[in-house]
């Protein structure tokens, strides 16, 4: 299975599921300039990342991402863009998208939410019909 093939798999059980366990306030998306780490966890595959968050909805990062039943690990590093959408009629939380194009790696995304701390972010998704998840959780550390 290529690696683009591998990263549409997870968008597709990602993107059109249904959180889980989120709060029903709507929190407000925390200034995102700073060093975050992203720990991103999926049947399919575990991410972990130091990404350097610009003002300009640019960013930096670094990591490994993990294939599971595979034991491919792949170091990445590289430049990357980030962006927010607003709620949608499922959710209360507004969605961060942080997208890293590291030069030996396809170009992946991974997602996650305000949590009313502004050194912190998570998320959720769920998939109804398969009852997989893609659990999210980053901390700002610089």
């Amino acid at each position: 299975m290529t690696f683009r093939l591998i990263f549409a798999v997870l968008a597709l059980v990602a993107l059109p599921s249904v959180s889980m366990g989120q709060s029903q306030q709507t929190y407000p998306v925390p200034n995102l300039a700073g060093v975050w780490r992203c720990v991103s966890n999926s049947p399919v595959v575990s991410i972990d990342l130091y990404l350097q968050v610009y003002p300009n909805q640019q960013l930096q990062g670094q990591g490994s991402i993990v294939y599971a039943g595979t034991g491919r690990i792949y170091n990445v590093q590289g430049g990357g863009a980030w962006s927010v959408s607003p709620p949608d009629p499922q959710e209360t939380q507004w969605l961060i998208r942080f997208q890293l194009m590291p030069q030996n790696h396809a170009v992946f995304s991974i997602f996650a939410r305000p949590t009313g701390d502004p050194n912190g972010l998570y998320n959720m998704f769920y998939h109804p019909q398969t009852g997989e998840t893609v659990e999210t959780s980053c901390a700002r550390i610089g």
